[in-house]
């Protein structure tokens, strides 16, 4: 019996990294369990913190007599986390180990630091600009001083595998195995475009390269590794999954009513996701043309929000409506009514968000990032425009309002390539089984 640990963050939460590991780690576990491998997972304790992060403002809006009452609201939440990894158990057919005490430490350990800075929040405002600031630069001090605590729970295993680049992955990966134990990394993201980002994480890699036995980095799409090619200097095998993505079930494909003359963003709002570039382009659509934007999504932060109504003010903008935060249900429902999506990334590995606005029938303007570029040429429904140039984009947008979706051969091609989380699945244990037995 071979024995693996897996590094994962299995959680529905967004259209991201963790949602694709949801649906991945428990088909994946089968099949290693299937030939002749023995799996243990470590779910990071940053993981958790963020699936907290993530459900708090909802289960507060869901029950407000809760909302004064952050101990009671993270408790709530802790049930919850044990709820979902009960399924993921089932999905597997009980195929990967967690340790139950492993699990009770990690929503302590979070519980703790995450009521300290809720109190801080509520009273420091200075804090919490500060701490957003330097949290993406300390996450792998957090995550080695947890896997410090509990490294006793993992041992033994010969093989290592994180399905996520982040820090805080690799520092788990590089902190709970040794020498002798052959890793490797799937990228979901490039390793970071500002500088000190990137340095952290870079290190993390470095860190697992000096620890353990790199034996190959894998990526969803060849965007990850074309934006990060420092990864050629830890190791020469690397591979590219081809499905590395896979649309989800509830995607609309039947035929819908499309809104007239609008246009829609949805995502997170972000600077990186192109947001604001996208308001100031507005301003010259509204000046060309009696369309409508509707935007859907949560801001990642309040200076974001701050700088999204000023840009808006600014430009005296009279036709863009904020649905806010839609949960997935009503997402579906929303976006499928409409026929044009914008989407001025400036980072992405996959964008998910092109691959399930043309299953349902939209056509998309977007930034000619790798992600875009490497997925999606090739199809007449996605026409690309010069990072950061919103008035080019403006005038695609103008230019398309006027177009109908044509279902051509290359999206067909690229919705039926990427259907089905089994081939996803399939492919990405082919490759790790390679890297491991090499």
């Amino acid at each position: 019996m071979k024995k693996i640990l897996i590094i994962s963050m299995p959680f529905r939460i967004g259209i991201g990294g963790f949602l694709r590991s949801y649906y991945v780690l428990p088909r994946l576990t089968k099949i290693l369990v299937d030939n002749d491998y023995e799996v243990k997972l470590y779910i990071p304790a940053n993981a958790l913190r963020t699936y907290m992060l993530y459900h708090l403002p909802l289960e507060a809006k869901h029950d407000s007599s809760m909302r004064f009452n952050p101990r009671n609201l993270v408790d709530k939440i802790s049930e919850s986390i044990l709820d979902e990894i009960s399924e993921l158990e089932k999905k597997s057919r009980y195929t990967f180990v967690i340790e139950e005490k492993f699990i009770e430490r990690n929503i302590e350990y979070n519980k703790g630091f995450l009521l300290r800075e809720l109190s801080q929040k509520s009273v420091n405002k200075l804090y919490d600009a500060i701490f957003s600031k330097l949290r993406p630069l300390l996450i792998h001090a957090y995550e080695r001083r947890f896997a410090e605590e509990v490294r006793h729970f993992f041992k033994d295993h010969i093989y290592g595998y994180s399905m996520h680049e982040t820090p805080d992955a690799v520092t788990a990966l590089a902190t709970l195995s040794s020498k002798h134990v052959k890793t490797a990394i799937l990228l979901q993201m490039d390793l970071g475009k500002k500088f000190l980002e990137k340095t952290v994480n870079i290190r993390a890699f470095k860190e697992l390269n000096r620890r353990t036995r790199l034996t190959g980095i894998l990526s969803v799409s060849p965007a990850p590794v074309i934006e990060t090619p420092e990864i050629f200097s830890l190791t020469k095998k690397v591979g590219i999954l081809i499905p590395g993505v896979a649309l989800r079930e509830d995607i609309l494909r039947e035929a819908t009513a499309k809104e007239p003359n609008s246009v829609i963003y949805y995502g997170r709002l972000s600077v990186e996701k192109g947001i604001l570039d996208l308001l100031k382009s507005w301003s010259v659509v509204e000046k060309n043309t009696d369309a409508k934007l509707y935007i859907a999504g949560r801001f990642d932060a309040y200076k974001t929000r701050t700088m999204f109504k000023k840009i808006i003010e600014k430009h005296r903008l009279k036709r863009v409506t904020y649905l806010g935060y839609l949960d997935r249900e009503r997402l579906v429902k929303t976006v499928s009514r409409f026929s044009l999506l914008a989407y001025p990334s400036y980072r992405d590995a996959f964008s998910m968000v092109v691959l399930e606005s043309l299953a349902m029938g939209l056509r998309v303007i977007a930034y000619d990032i790798p992600a875009i570029r490497y997925i999606y040429q090739g199809s007449r429904n996605v026409e690309v425009v010069p990072t950061g140039n919103f008035q080019l984009l403006a005038q695609k947008i103008i230019e398309n309002l006027k177009k109908n979706f044509e279902m051509d051969d290359m999206t067909t091609k690229i919705l039926s390539l990427y259907s089905s989380w089994k081939r996803v699945t399939l492919e990405e244990y082919n490759c790790l089984n390679k890297f491991m037995n090499f």
